[in-house]
């Protein structure tokens, strides 16, 4: 007789009787998933740059030999499309949306002090799926790139009541076979994968659209319109607040009377009696805490005296707005000018968008 072993080279009966049954546990006791499957780069067509090769083409060549590869010009995932710096900011994702079940551990979403701030800790996930499960539905397993839905984390409860449901997105990490899913036959059946939240970032435009799109995925599930609303919001009450430019100067002496001695380079005259020295050079034997104001520097800049030093403390800066002493290059950030292009006189803005300037070569194939 001969002796007992599980252990086959091959994938046996027992396997497939494990296997199933093991496909039943994740039918009946997992969580449904929405995949959606990432199908490679998006095709750059012709380009010159060796970093960004143009799969589309059929030139592709090996590396070792020399010879064409892909003659037929397929991209799919194991394509790289900028080999420089080893990424895929620009992927295709399956139109169709492939339905898995899944299982992975729920725990409180905690904030955690540390040295370095405070983090969201278990926001990232590890998931298991059945392995031939996922050939079956895909055509292959999961691999990182890929994005996953979960339906039963959609937040339909917001205090808005016109706001739509939130849906939450995860994107594959890391994956790999789990070591929990080795049966008795010594053949693996489950693959876990690491899973975290996804941005609203160039990487994913092909499911979450664009911000242009009022009704796409990346307005529901970003907050950028909003930032940028506050963003906007801070700088027009710092242009309210600060029209004109005016020093504020309330913290230095309490501020500076608007003397007509200013003009005339003569001491200045402070708001609690208090004069200011100044001229277009330091007195030659200064007192410890004295104050002088160089009037050859423009705009003119106030210094203490301290020790051995003359410390700089404030520019007297009077002829810029808010936005011109925040912005370094503010009259070409916001430059409102008109120029004349040709000999018919039309009139065209100097400040263009990007996106109208540099425009995005086609697609090729």
């Amino acid at each position: 007789m001969p002796r007992l072993s599980l252990w086959k080279p091959t994938k046996t009966n027992d396997y497939y009787f494990l296997d199933n049954s093991i496909r039943e546990q994740f039918q009946i006791g997992g969580t449904g998933a929405y995949v959606h499957k990432y199908i490679g780069p998006q095709s750059l067509g012709e380009t010159d740059d060796p970093a960004q090769p143009n799969y589309t083409s059929g030139m592709e060549t090996d590396p070792l030999t020399g010879e064409f590869t892909n003659m037929d010009g397929i991209v799919n995932e194991t394509k790289i499309q900028d080999l420089l710096f080893m990424e895929n900011r620009d992927r295709k994702y399956d139109k169709d949306i492939y339905e898995m079940r899944g299982v992975y551990n729920v725990s409180d979403n905690d904030f955690d002090l540390t040295q370095f701030g405070l983090f969201l800790t278990n926001d990232v996930l590890f998931m298991t799926f059945h392995m031939n499960e996922c050939v079956d539905v895909m055509g292959r397993r999961l691999m990182p790139g890929d994005v996953i839905e979960l339906p039963h984390l959609l937040d339909d409860l917001a205090l808005d009541a016109n706001r739509e449901p939130i849906p939450k997105f995860y994107v594959v990490q890391d994956a790999n076979r789990g070591s929990e899913g080795f049966s008795a036959t010594w053949m693996p059946h489950i693959w876990r994968v690491k899973l975290s939240p996804i941005t609203d970032s160039q990487e994913y435009a092909d499911i979450l659209g664009t911000a242009e799109q009022e009704d796409s995925l990346k307005n529901v599930i970003s907050s950028y319109k909003k930032e940028l609303d506050i963003s906007n919001a801070i700088v027009d009450a710092a242009e309210e607040a600060d029209p004109a430019g005016k020093p504020l100067a309330d913290h230095l002496f309490g501020g500076v009377d608007q003397h007509p001695s200013h003009e005339s380079g003569q001491d200045k005259t402070w708001s609690y009696g208090e004069s200011l020295s100044s001229g277009n050079s330091f007195p030659a034997s200064p007192n410890e805490g004295d104050y002088f104001v160089r009037a050859d520097f423009t705009p003119n800049r106030l210094f203490v005296r301290r020790g051995t030093k003359w410390h700089r403390l404030y520019d007297n800066i009077t002829a810029q707005t808010w936005s011109s002493k925040t912005y370094n290059a503010e009259e070409f950030i916001n430059n409102t000018e008109n120029t004349v292009i040709g000999d018919d006189g039309i009139e065209q803005a100097e400040r263009q968008s990007l996106s109208q300037t540099i425009l995005p070569k086609p697609d090729v194939g």
